[in-house]
């Protein structure tokens, strides 16, 4: 589903990465703390709680979060909470970036499937995603199956930047 680090995931796929997108990928785990910190290394004109993130080593690393919180306060003002409009838009960056990668990737049926059942688990379904993929029964001893053309049309609603 993806080469390289996960925020060329979104960077891929067009969206741009912010603070926001960084603790939402953070907190789904996506995002590894050493990610985040070579991302925050490199950003131009970082504060000094973004100098202190990216300098974390060792046992400064079991604050990780704290400063994680710190730095995107000190960046945007305020840290986005679950269920916020920042949040859920972070969220959905995440989702749709995630689908576009995985529906442009040479997958096969089940690892397609398998997927979309991934990207579920990590950043959740909205209700409108449900449509997407279909588990079986156990008894039914089939595979899960994704629908190509649910997703494309999820991401075409949602704007998505790009179709296969």
């Amino acid at each position: 589903m993806t080469s390289g680090h996960w925020l060329s995931v979104l960077a891929r796929q067009g969206f741009a990465i912010g603070w926001d997108e960084i603790l939402v990928g953070h907190d789904f785990g996506i995002l590894p703390p050493a990610e985040i910190q070579a991302w925050a290394a490199n950003l131009p004109g970082r504060g000094p709680s973004a100098e202190a993130l990216a300098g974390l080593t060792g046992p400064a690393l079991l604050t990780f979060e704290a400063a994680l919180w710190a730095a995107v306060r000190e960046a945007t003002g305020k840290v986005p909470r679950p269920g916020g409009r920042r949040w859920a838009q972070a969220q959905d960056h995440w989702r749709t970036a995630l689908l576009q990668d995985a529906l442009a990737a040479p997958l096969g049926a089940e690892a397609l499937a398998l997927a979309v059942e991934t990207i579920y688990e990590l950043v959740g379904c909205p209700e409108d995603m449900l449509g997407l993929w279909t588990r079986s029964a156990p008894w039914e001893k089939r595979p899960a199956q994704a629908h190509p053309e649910a997703i494309q049309a999820f991401l075409r609603d949602r704007g998505g930047v790009r179709q296969p």
